[in-house]
């Protein structure tokens, strides 16, 4: 039977963050902060996922370099279920080693991917949104499913998908290509022509995502055995420096994109996403939200969040 499951990826790197009234003048990832707002991008994304799976089946890759940033936030997720890395390069393994474990409790299970570092500011659309794409996934004939952004203001410094045109069997557009961070008079073509904003959200059927990954890194199974271990309180970590002998391409990031990833685009229409893909793009954000703090962890996540966890957790224990 098939089940719906979540990865929330918040181990990947970019473009940081140092907060005007911070107390140091440490860079802090984009996605352990708030923007104007006590919660943070991570809790945000843990917010959305609890919308599409159980939180028995929430998963998320984190560093352990951050671990005062995301382990309050993460407080309701099992700890097998924390695939921790212990550096940038190892990102792509554990989010590998994530898909794995989605795998080995089911092929015919489903995942959504969901990337902590991006902005929304209109909540209510993304999850209408997300509903729209799960329900859409069995009349796909690719199999995934992904949400095109589209906005009234420019979308600079974005990944834009490149639709082929309208779908004549199923729904979304056909993509047949991704535009990274194109100029901003490239982007402003595409964008008349129909392209959107990447949103890095992808979703469909376990298998499809694990075969695309084996099939494009070669010896990836036995990587995974090399690099992941238990930790002594539970957590799944992913250690890159276990086995220094590792091939670098098992070390990139995995191929998600068109065309070498078929997938269909549902557009969303005034979401206000950002990607946060480089640091004009954050100080952008920054600049738009009043009072924009580091947000400080706490052992008690925001408190809408806390209690729709606490009332997601007694459903599951009484099922």
């Amino acid at each position: 039977m098939s089940e719906s499951w979540c990865i929330v990826v918040a181990d990947d790197h970019g473009a940081e963050y140092v907060p005007t009234t911070a107390r140091t003048a440490t860079p802090v990832p984009v996605q352990f902060c708030g923007f104007g707002e006590p919660t943070t991008l991570l809790q945000r994304a843990l917010y959305r996922a609890k919308q599409i799976a159980p939180i028995g089946q929430i998963l998320v890759t984190v560093r352990e370099e951050n671990r005062e940033r995301w382990e309050p936030a993460l407080w309701f997720i099992r700890p097998e279920h924390r695939f921790v890395s212990d550096s940038r390069m190892a990102a792509p393994l554990a989010t590998a080693a994530a898909l794995s474990a989605i795998a080995a409790d089911s092929i015919s299970n489903t995942v959504t991917i969901l990337p902590a570092r991006c902005y929304v500011a209109n909540e209510w659309i993304l999850s209408t949104a997300l509903e729209q794409l799960r329900a859409a996934l069995p009349r796909i004939p690719e199999g995934v499913g992904t949400l095109g952004m589209i906005d009234i203001d420019d979308g600079l410094d974005e990944d834009y998908l490149v639709p082929f045109g309208d779908a004549r069997i199923g729904p979304g557009l056909v993509v047949q290509a991704l535009a990274r961070r194109p100029a901003a008079w490239v982007a402003r073509h595409l964008r008349q022509n129909g392209a959107m904003v990447a949103s890095g959200i992808l979703s469909g059927p376990v298998r499809g995502f694990v075969m695309h990954a084996f099939k494009h890194r070669r010896g990836l199974g036995k990587a995974l055995d090399k690099v992941l271990r238990a930790s002594a309180n539970g957590e799944s970590l992913v250690s890159s420096r276990k086995a220094p002998d590792l091939a670098r391409s098992l070390l990139q990031p995995l191929p998600w994109w068109p065309p070498i990833f078929p997938q269909r685009a549902i557009r969303v229409y005034r979401s206000g996403f950002r990607g946060l893909k480089t640091a004009g793009a954050v100080m952008r954000i920054s600049a738009a939200c009043p009072a924009t703090v580091e947000a400080v962890p706490q052992p008690v996540a925001e408190p809408r969040v806390r209690l729709m966890a606490e009332a997601d957790i007694a459903t599951h224990a009484d099922g």
